[in-house]
């Protein structure tokens, strides 16, 4: 870690600064050691340039369990620049101007697909993730001075008030024990006129709300079906929640093991609808089913819901997120 990543820390148990016990090296790296809190003395280790803001026993249970999952899933996943960077703009609902010269949390990073890319677009980013995942930017940070990553709890956050001119957190909240309270601690975060990009899961909800959901021009065609999509999605939704009391009390090895059956229906027209991926990647749809069978926390929400966060935020919300056959709420909103 660089000194730089302490001018937006702060300690998640009492707020206050936190200051370097070890000395940078000549280039201003830091290695190993601790960063300590000024006011309560807590010390958080810093292992392999990423310091560790986590709270004591904040690894054990569910929320330990979920990051175990995650750490197997994004530790070998394999990334594709192009795409994330198509899907990042895509799901961001920014141009790729927007980024330059921007200081940004990435909210939930994983391996940091994301955060590269908005690196690569001229942002200065804070990458930041509860599973070890985020050792997959070790190199990448190491070698470029603005980019800095740091392992914490979204429910725990380390960040200063307002001190970021962006954040993002794609599909991310809705894996932690209380998504809104992570909604909450990361709004906060971003100063006022700043943005917040986040998108979640979805379900059916009321088809009063369902009916209004924007669609993607290619699915266009779904509009007359609507209400037949609605149903399959509120189906879909109850199918989901039966396999998951099952597999979620299951060793990721064995839903790992799981996800190989689902990735090649993901493949059947129709039939993969059912299933958690439809990806034209098999990789892709077999790290997505995983992604979804695996976690204990997950919650779905509706684009209301969402927008109605943003607003109790003191945000605007901007623009919602275009979707597919399955909702997938997403808000862009700026701070007043």
């Amino acid at each position: 870690m660089r000194a730089r990543l302490l001018d937006f820390l702060r300690c998640p148990l009492c707020s206050a600064s936190l200051e370097a016990e070890n000395a940078f090296d000549a280039g201003g790296w830091l290695e190993s050691g601790f960063i300590v809190c000024s006011a309560c003395h807590a010390r958080y280790p810093v292992n392999e340039g990423i310091p560790s803001l986590l709270a004591d026993g904040s690894h054990l249970g569910l929320a330990g369990k979920t990051s175990d999952s995650f750490s197997m899933e994004w530790l070998n996943y394999n990334a594709s620049p192009e795409e994330d960077r198509k899907i990042f703009l895509e799901e961001s609902q920014t141009e790729p101007e927007f980024w330059k010269g921007r200081v940004v949390l990435d909210a939930g990073c994983g391996m940091g697909r994301y955060s590269l890319v908005a690196r690569s677009l001229g942002a200065e980013v804070v990458a930041a993730d509860y599973s070890r995942s985020v050792l997959r930017l070790v190199t990448a940070s190491r070698n470029d001075a603005g980019l800095h990553v740091v392992r914490c709890d979204l429910l725990q956050p380390p960040f200063k008030p307002e001190v970021f001119d962006a954040a993002y957190s794609h599909g991310v909240l809705h894996h932690t024990a209380d998504a809104r309270a992570a909604f909450k601690s990361v709004a906060a975060s971003v100063k006022r006129g700043g943005y917040l990009s986040v998108w979640l899961y979805g379900k059916a909800g009321s088809w009063r709300n369902f009916r209004t959901n924007p669609l993607r021009s290619s699915r266009k065609f779904l509009e007359p079906l609507k209400f037949m999509v609605w149903i399959f999605v509120g189906i879909r939704g109850f199918y989901s929640d039966a396999m998951r009391f099952f597999t979620t009390r299951l060793p990721a090895g064995v839903c790992y093991a799981l996800s190989y059956p689902l990735a090649w229906l993901g493949a059947v027209p129709v039939v993969k609808y059912l299933t958690f991926s439809a990806h034209r990647d098999y990789k892709i749809r077999f790290f997505e089913n995983f992604d979804w069978i695996s976690p204990p926390y997950q919650t779905h929400h509706t684009k209301e819901e969402l927008a109605g966060w943003y607003e109790q935020a003191g945000f605007e919300p901007e623009k919602t997120l275009p979707h597919g056959f399955v909702p997938k709420p997403g808000v862009l909103g700026r701070k007043k």
